[in-house]
C-alpha cells in the first residue's frame, strides 16, 4: 500500500488512513493542506508523531512548534493539542502503544 494513493491533502479537514492496528499498537497516517486542522484533542496513551512530509504546528495551550519532515515527536499523554498544516502538502504518522 502506498499512504499518498488513499489520502489528498485537504484545507478544510485532516484526512486520515490506518496503516495498522493491533491488541498492542495503532498506527495510522494524517494528511493535511496548508491551513488545515487537526481539532484539539487528548492522547490517552504513549504516541508518537513523525512528519513524512511536509511542515506541522503543533500547538499546547500554552506553547508551540514547528516540527518538520523527518521530525520524531514523543506527544504527552492527557495534554490537550491541535495541529496546522504548514505547508501545500503535510503528512505524519501517528503510532500509539495500546
Amino acid at each position: 500500500m502506498n499512504i499518498l494513493d488513499h489520502l489528498e491533502f485537504s484545507t478544510h479537514k485532516a484526512n486520515v488512513i490506518a496503516v495498522k492496528k493491533s491488541d498492542r499498537i495503532n498506527s495510522f497516517a494524517v494528511a493535511l493542506g496548508i491551513g488545515a486542522v487537526l481539532k484539539k484533542h487528548v492522547t490517552p496513551v504513549p504516541t508518537t508523531l513523525i512528519v513524512l512530509k511536509g511542515e506541522i504546528n503543533f500547538v499546547f495551550a500554552d506553547r508551540e512548534m514547528v516540527l518538520r519532515e523527518l521530525d520524531v515527536f514523543q506527544i504527552p499523554v492527557g495534554e490537550v493539542h491541535e495541529v496546522f498544516g504548514v505547508l501545500e502538502q503535510n503528512l505524519f504518522l501517528i503510532t500509539q502503544e495500546l
